[in-house]
Parts: structure tokens; C-alpha cells; sequence
């Protein structure tokens, strides 16, 4: 059999990569030659995705050395050393069936990978974009993780002179066996959602199986508790020392990626600071692109603000849903709260700084925005942190729960 052959490489692809590229058809020729922007992926995953190009384009001896190469540098990357060695085995003549001395579960985990990894090329964010779940970040965020869980993707965004946010870095992920959208404590799902990250946990305080270290996630939120979600140690971390990735779906809820990439992360990374937008069904969008609805809710959260300032407290609950809550406190029991409070007030003065807002993923026409907030009168002051979560109504955006810190 000829190495360069055609029927090699459809056999090769239809049984190291599986379900990679089985789908992929002889007229694709234009997708797999149209240039992508794969700089922000890591190395490995470049020559990996561009030896299973080269397979199926019939280029084997290329592909076979970009495949030596990888796998010398990263002898613990499973999947690469699976399709090498099925791709020398059928260059030897035996094709006994590839990958056939694994068993089947473990085949099916190695095809999914192969699957999330070239997908990620076939259906690549457009160059200078970002999901419209960031509706505004400030300047003082100087990074946000997105996490794609459609596409087993991290993308880290760093804001740039000049530019904005800017996608960095994108690192294939494994996910919660479970799936997505955690509903309760050991559904082993990973939640939707936007968080913060809480905490950092270095490796020497962790078992192997996390790798180079944790970052634990602040859920569940105020919106998970709201929506009668529970569970704990939702954390973006490594994976086990003795290889490089692991199937898509193999965490009990926690996003974990390989430890080189997880090491790129820790330097960007500020814990309390760093939000973390987990989501499903992303919308990619032009940097300079259109926000709606971010000028409505800039608006809402002003007339919010000085409304309060205002000392006009019917005006002011104006903004608040009939289903609010904030705490254990209902609509009611806030307004009668606040109504007591301003009785006696002769000036209140609201400072807004550092406002965040987010398309809430999950949710329809839920938007949360996040500030520090300054709050003075004649006889009290105050500064915390804020998250509003502001719905629209059939007539204007209506704050449903509130949260402060």
C-alpha cells in the first residue's frame, strides 16, 4: 500500500482520529487548506491538528514527522502517540485495526478528544472577536477567562493598549462527566454561569490528580442559589502528572486542562478579580461591534443611581422586580427596609466605579453588572462590592437580586 495513498489516509482518519474527521468529505479540500487562527493554541495542539491535515490530504510523510517530533517533546500527549502509531503501523502494512489493542471506552475517550481538538480549527473564533457575553469590562480587570463548553475551550482575553480585549490564549479543557448545567451537589456537571475566581491552590497542597494547582470558582453564586443549585469545589485546574490531557468529559464538575497550559494561566490569573464567564451556545462578536443591550442597562443602572440619591424612595423601588430578593429579604420586607432608612435621611450620596456587565449565559435577558460601590449620608458611610442581576420586564430592566460584599 502506498504510503501516500488515499485509501491510507481515509483509513487512517476513520480509525486512530474516529469520529475526528469520519464526517469530513472529499470535496473539503477548501476548509482544510482555508487559513485559521490557531496562534493562541499551544504548540502541540498545532502539530497535532496539522498532521491530521496532512493525513487527510494524503501528505502521511509529513505527517508522520511532525507526529515524531510531537510526540519526543510530549510523550505523555496519549492521543498524539495513539495516531502515530497507528499511522506507522499502517505505513508498515498491518492493518490489523487501529487502536485496536485499547479497549473500546478508552478508544471512544481518545476520538472525542481528537473530535473537540479539530473542531476548534474547523470552526475557529474570527480573528478579533469575543463573546458577547462581555458586554463591558474596566480597565482595572485586566483579564477575563471564557470558557466554552460546547468546544472543550478556554480562551483568555488581556486587555491591550490601544485595542482593548484581546484573545491570548486558547487551551482545549476536559469538563464534568455529567455534562453541563450543575443542578446539584455530585451531578458531576459543570455549572453555567459567571463567576470569580476565589482562590489559588499551589500543587503542593493538592493531590496529583490537579496537576500544577487549582483555581477554585465562587460557586455556586447568588443566581445559583436563587435558582436552588448546590454543590462545591468548582475549580479550573491541572491534570494528573503521568499524561497530558484527558477526554472531554472526565471531571466531576471542574474544568481542567494540561499543566503547561494551566502554568500560562497563572501569571494572568487575579484571584478575586479574574471573572470567569462558563458558558453554552457562545455568540461571537466584532470588538467594535454592536453591545446592545449595554447603553439600556448603563442607563438603568444610572437612573438606579440617582433616583436612590434622590431620597424619592417609591421612585427609587421603582427599579426593583416584584420578585426581587436580596439575602433572605423579599420585595416587601427591602422596601419597608429602605423606607424606614430614608425617613430620616437629609442627603445620600451613591458613587458607581468599576461597573462590569455580563449577558448572563443561561438565561434569557438576564444581565449581570458588577461595581464597587460608594455609599455616604449625613450619618453613615460605606464601601463594598455590588452584583446586581437586572431582567427585562415587558417594559424596562428590573433589578431581580442583589448582593453585596
Amino acid at each position: 500500500m502506498r504510503i501516500g495513498g488515499r485509501r491510507l489516509a481515509v483509513v487512517v482518519l476513520c480509525g486512530a482520529a474516529g469520529a475526528t474527521v469520519a464526517a469530513w468529505s472529499s470535496d473539503d479540500a477548501a476548509v482544510y487548506s482555508r487559513p485559521r487562527d490557531l496562534s493562541p493554541t499551544p504548540l502541540q495542539e498545532r502539530r497535532l491538528v496539522q498532521s491530521l491535515i496532512d493525513v487527510r490530504q494524503g501528505r502521511i510523510e509529513r505527517a508522520l514527522d511532525n507526529l515524531t517530533g510531537l510526540v519526543e517533546r510530549q510523550p505523555d500527549f496519549g492521543l498524539a502517540q495513539l495516531v502515530y502509531g497507528d499511522l506507522l503501523t499502517a505505513s508498515a502494512g498491518r492493518l490489523a485495526g487501529f487502536g485496536h489493542h485499547l479497549a473500546e471506552g478508552a478508544l471512544a475517550d481518545y476520538r472525542e478528544e481528537a473530535k473537540a481538538r479539530i473542531d476548534r480549527y474547523l470552526s475557529a473564533p474570527p480573528v478579533d472577536s469575543h463573546p458577547d457575553s462581555i458586554l463591558r469590562l474596566p480597565e482595572e480587570v485586566p483579564a477575563a477567562i471564557v470558557v466554552d463548553l460546547d468546544r472543550n475551550r478556554l480562551f483568555l482575553f488581556e486587555r491591550r493598549e490601544h485595542r482593548g480585549l484581546v484573545r491570548t490564549l486558547d487551551f482545549y479543557v476536559s469538563i464534568g462527566k455529567g455534562g453541563i448545567d450543575k443542578q446539584r451537589e455530585g451531578d458531576e456537571k459543570t455549572p453555567i454561569g459567571v463567576y470569580r475566581v476565589s482562590g489559588f491552590l499551589p500543587d503542593s497542597t493538592l493531590p496529583d490528580m490537579y496537576g500544577e494547582g487549582a483555581f477554585p470558582l465562587d460557586y455556586p453564586n447568588g443566581w445559583d442559589r436563587r435558582r436552588g443549585r448546590s454543590g462545591s469545589g468548582i475549580w479550573i485546574h491541572g491534570t494528573d502528572f503521568d499524561r497530558y490531557s484527558r477526554p472531554p468529559l472526565s471531571s466531576e464538575g471542574c474544568v481542567t486542562l494540561a499543566n503547561e497550559d494551566f502554568r500560562a494561566l497563572m501569571d494572568r490569573v487575579e484571584v478575586g478579580r479574574t471573572p470567569v464567564v462558563v458558558a453554552s451556545g457562545l455568540s461571537w462578536v466584532p470588538r467594535d461591534g454592536a453591545r446592545e443591550p449595554l447603553a439600556a442597562i448603563e442607563r438603568a443602572v444610572e437612573s438606579w443611581r440617582l433616583d436612590w440619591e434622590s431620597l424619592d424612595t417609591e421612585r427609587y423601588l421603582a427599579h426593583y422586580a416584584a420578585d426581587f430578593t436580596s439575602g433572605r429579604m423579599g420585595r416587601a420586607a427591602f422596601a419597608d427596609h429602605k423606607r424606614r432608612v430614608n425617613r430620616y435621611k437629609r442627603y445620600v450620596r451613591v458613587e458607581v466605579d468599576g461597573l462590569e456587565v455580563y449577558r448572563y449565559p443561561g438565561e434569557r435577558d438576564l444581565i449581570l453588572v458588577s461595581f464597587v460601590q460608594r455609599y455616604s449620608s449625613d450619618n453613615f458611610r460605606l464601601t463594598r462590592h455590588k452584583r446586581q442581576y437586572w431582567r427585562r420586564d415587558s417594559d424596562a430592566w428590573r433589578i431581580v437580586l442583589e448582593e453585596a460584599s
